[in-house]
């Protein structure tokens, strides 16, 4: 029997770095031509351990990617609190300079404060 074609899958599943209940899959298929001088278990083993690499750094680019969009989530989620805490102090602090303008005129250091003793 003479073999002139040769055709092999490799395939990882693992789970979701980052989901519960979620698994990834990557797979290849490769198939290889053979000519009369090739010895076709060695073609076999070489196609399949090419395959086998493809795979595994397909897997860690994937999580690598998966890594990198959780932590600019993770970032972007910071930032938007930081922005609604800055707005919301913003707006206190603009709420208090309002009552403290429509407040009357005077001298702090007559009002009643003044008359209790400072511990300074």
């Amino acid at each position: 029997m003479r073999v002139t074609e040769i055709t092999v899958t490799a395939g990882r599943t693992f789970n979701h770095p980052h989901e519960t209940y979620s698994n990834l899959r990557p797979e290849v298929r490769l198939t290889a031509t053979l000519d009369d001088t090739d010895d076709a278990s060695d073609c076999a083993k070489a196609l399949q351990a090419k395959a086998e690499r493809l795979v595994e750094d397909h897997k860690n680019t994937l999580l690598q990617t998966l890594e990198q969009i959780y932590e600019q989530d993770q970032i972007d989620g910071q930032i938007a609190n930081l922005e609604r805490e800055l707005t919301h102090a913003q707006q206190g602090l603009d709420r208090l300079r309002r009552q403290r303008q429509q407040l009357p005129p005077g001298d702090p250091a007559s009002g009643p404060a003044a008359e209790t003793e400072s511990p300074f």
